[in-house]
């Protein structure tokens, strides 16, 4: 299977943010996991600064899985198309 140039550098594209995804995730589970707070509540992430932490996290979680969606989306029509 050959892949064009466009191909191979939307997959390096999906590897890298897949990357920041996982050390993202290990980050929100080691805040959790210091915490002691797996589910967190309303008050509790917008008063303690670990909160604040965590919703950039979760906020960072959902924009990356979104562009990796996107590119792997691209990806796939780019390889039925050509």
């Amino acid at each position: 299977m050959k892949l064009s140039e466009k191909q191979i550098d939307t997959l390096f594209k999906v590897f890298l943010f897949s990357i920041i995804e996982f050390i993202c995730f290990i980050a929100f589970i080691t805040i959790s996991g210091l915490a002691g707070h797996i589910n967190w509540t309303v008050e509790q992430l917008t008063t303690t600064p670990m909160g604040m932490v965590v919703q950039i996290l979760n906020l960072v979680i959902v924009v990356d899985g979104i562009v990796i969606f996107l590119y792997f989306l691209a990806f796939i029509i780019m390889f039925i198309v050509g």
